[in-house]
């Protein structure tokens, strides 16, 4: 049990690390003021919903997406992984 807590925060430092490596945003507001952005991820048109424009930002930093501004509608799946 005590190894999965280790690789968890080893995990948890190397993306923090890599986030500011970036120059990530790392802190966002908890403003609610959603925001939709649609991108191709992996060669999927992927649409997500965000709590407000820093997490869009700080979610395209970190992972290498160009978000970009769309209409709400139906969320991709994939999307739990990206924001």
């Amino acid at each position: 049990m005590k190894i999965y807590f280790a690789l968890i925060g080893l995990l948890l430092c190397c993306t923090l690390t890599l986030a500011q490596r970036r120059n990530c945003p790392s802190v966002c507001t908890l403003e609610y003021n959603p925001v939709c952005g649609e991108a191709n991820v992996r060669g999927q048109q992927v649409r997500c919903q965000f709590s407000n424009p820093c997490v869009m930002t700080s979610s395209g930093c970190r992972n290498g997406i160009n978000w970009r501004s769309t209409s709400c509608g139906i969320t991709s799946p994939q999307c739990s992984s990206l924001v």
